[in-house]
Order: structure tokens, then C-alpha cells, then sequence
């Protein structure tokens, strides 16, 4: 059954009222990318938190009223709430709430494919859920499914806190093999000489299908969020040189990407630690498309991949004018302080000078 939802933005201040609003756009297709259907949406301004329920009555109230209006059978907050406010607020208005956080692990949980990024999937989803067990015997699956239901970690496991303690440690050591696995291919490919070049970039910027233009191995992308969990990993050669580099494709980003999803990730994102170059793909058409460009740095800082040499490509100019286009690179080359190439993926123009851009700077 789709479920209609209420969106609950954020803003804690005036002045970030513009980003709040893109953050509740973002947070719309967030919904929609977990199959819901968007009833109604409101912004509300909060200049303290209630501990209890984080907004406050009145305001709770107002969500209330939406919620029967628009028959609504769910509402998405885009922050993220502790497990108190979480259960206080369902059932004051009457239906499942869910946080930003739940949502996006919901639809990691439909997007994962391989094992590796099952078991990333799992992880993350008992790191969010241990809190929010009261005592031992709890069972994980919710009544009723839908958004906020899905995912390894609910689905599999009736039980108490230290079996999901257990669970998480085995998990763990699984991703930990993966990881040493990966390690060892790393080695050999050194030691036959190649290099290797990492896409990154926000979420549904275009990289699995620049991956696709450079490598001509994987297909188009999707226009999803999070289209790509695992890494991706395919060889692009230079008949010149006779050189090859490896390019590989990873999970994308997004704004208030939390720590813990970043942790569960780490042997997937560690390709942008340890690669030559890395590829900051992104989407100019994108709503506020620079602070997005900005979240990615943020985050590969985190990651420990903030120092690395890094090609920034303006991608989907197919769809810019050339005005544009150049407004852009302006604008960008100031933000990242690196050379900007306006590339499309999708119809190919200018790929062959991206290919000598990675092939002079591995």
C-alpha cells in the first residue's frame, strides 16, 4: 500500500530559512525516492526543542490537523530525533513518525545489492536501532510494513540488546574481511603499476553514468537518490600512453549524511582514501547545487580524504547554456580552488578531455 506523507521541515533560524527550505525539497525527494506519496508539507521555526517531543504542542498540533486533512497515514521530520521524541511524537498525532535518518535507511535497505552493502545496510540499521530497544526481548519488526519498517536489521532479528551487540560485532568482522580482501587487490594493482581515480559526489549528480561514459562498462545511471551503494570498480585505458586507470564509483553524499552512516560505509568511501585523484562530479541543475558541492567536501575531510588531488567536473551541460555554464566553473573554481571541466555524461562532450585530465594527474 503507498503511503501519504506529511514533510516537516526545520528552521532554526532566519537566517537559515533558504536552507531549510532546500533541505525540506531535498527531504520530498527523499520521500518519493522511498515510494511515498507527498499529502502536504510545512516549515516550522523552532527557537527551542522540547526535550520530550521536540516541537512544541502548538506546533504538534498544527501536524495533527494536516494529517487528518490530507488522510495522511505518516510524517517525516527532517531532523533527527531521539528514540523518546520519536515514540512521543507518534503517538501524540496519531500516526508513525520517522525521522531523516530512518528514511534514508529505508531506502538503503531497497537499494542494496550486493552482500557487502547488505551487511553496510544491516549495520547502520542496528547502530540506529540499539538505542531505541527498551530492555531485553524487545521484537524489532514493527506492526504493519511499509516506509520505516524495511531493512535487514528489523526484518531478521527478534531479540535483546546483547544479541544485537552480537550482530553487530559479526557484522563488523564480515566488513572487516571485505575490507583486507579489497586491500590485497589494492596491492596487487600497485604492483602492476595502475592507478586508480574516484568518483564522488552528491547523491544523483551523474556519477554512475559518467562512470559509464569513461569506462563503457555498467549502463546509465538511474535518476534515484542513492542509485549506487557498492563500489563499482572498471578500467579505462590510454592508447597513447598505453597507461590504464582504474575508476571507481561510490556511494553518493547528501546534507546531514549522519556519523554513523559514514562509519557503516567506511570500507566502501576508504576507495576515495586511498585512490590518486579523486572526481568531484557534480549536478549544476540541482537546487543550490554549490553549498551541495560543499557537503561533499565536508565529508571527504571527515573521511580523511580532504587533501587529496582532486579533478572538480561540471556535469549535465547538455542541459546549461553556455552563459551558464561559465557562470559556474567561475564560481566553482573559486569555491574548490581546482580547474573546473564542463562535461556531459550523458551525450559525451568533452569525456575525452576529462580522460587526459585523470591520465595527467595519476
Amino acid at each position: 500500500m503507498v503511503q501519504r506523507a506529511i514533510l516537516v521541515g526545520i528552521n532554526r533560524a532566519d537566517s537559515e530559512r533558504e536552507k531549510s527550505e532546500d533541505l525540506l525539497e531535498e527531504l520530498a525527494l527523499l520521500s518519493e525516492t522511498a515510494g511515498a506519496v507527498n499529502a502536504g508539507r510545512v516549515l516550522k521555526t523552532v527557537k527551542k526543542i522540547d526535550p520530550a517531543y521536540y516541537l512544541s504542542k502548538g506546533m504538534l498540533e498544527d501536524i495533527k490537523v494536516l494529517i487528518l486533512k490530507d488522510a495522511a497515514d505518516l510524517a517525516i521530520i527532517d531532523v533527527n530525533l531521539s528514540p523518546a521524541q520519536e515514540r512521543n511524537m507518534s503517538e501524540y498525532v496519531g500516526v508513525n513518525v520517522i525521522d531523516r535518518t530512518r528514511l534514508i535507511l529505508d531506502i538503503f535497505a531497497t537499494r542494496a545489492r550486493t552482500a557487502e552493502s547488505k551487511y553496510q545496510v544491516e549495520l547502520a540499521m542496528l547502530n540506529y536501532i540499539l538505542p531505541r530497544l527498551k530492555g531485553s526481548g524487545i521484537i524489532l519488526s514493527r506492526t504493519g510494513a511499509g516506509i520505516g519498517t524495511r531493512g535487514p536489521g528489523e526484518t531478521k532479528l527478534e531479540t535483546d540488546r546483547r544479541k544485537v551487540r552480537q550482530r553487530i560485532t559479526y557484522i563488523k568482522d564480515k566488513l572487516k574481511l571485505a575490507e583486507k580482501t579489497r586491500g590485497l587487490h589494492r596491492d596487487t594493482r600497485k604492483k602492476q603499476g595502475l592507478s586508480t581515480a574516484t568518483l564522488v559526489g552528491y547523491t544523483n549528480s551523474g556519477k554512475t553514468t559518467m562512470f559509464s561514459a569513461l569506462t563503457k562498462r555498467g549502463g546509465n545511471g538511474e535518476n534515484k537518490l542513492f542509485a549506487t551503494l557498492g563500489t563499482k570498480m572498471a578500467g579505462v585505458y590510454d592508447k597513447d600512453s598505453k597507461r590504464k586507470v582504474i575508476i571507481s564509483d561510490t556511494v553518493g553524499f547528501i546534507q546531514n549524511l549522519p556519523l554513523f552512516l559514514v562509519e557503516s560505509f567506511k570500507s566502501t568511501l576508504e576507495e576515495a582514501v586511498h585512490s590518486n585523484v579523486l572526481i568531484h562530479v557534480i549536478d549544476p541543475t540541482q537546487k543550490d547545487a554549490l553549498r551541495k558541492s560543499e557537503e561533499v567536501i565536508k565529508i571527504l575531510d571527515s573521511i580523511g580524504a580532504g587533501e587529496k588531488k582532486t579533478i572538480v567536473v561540471l556535469n549535465k551541460i547538455d542541459l546549461l547554456t553556455s552563459a551558464r555554464v561559465r557562470f559556474l566553473q567561475t564560481k566553482l573554481e573559486q569555491l574548490t580552488g581546482n580547474s573546473v571541466i564542463p562535461v556531459s555524461a550523458k551525450t559525451g562532450d568533452n569525456i575525452g578531455m576529462l580522460k587526459e585530465k585523470i591520465f595527467n594527474n595519476v
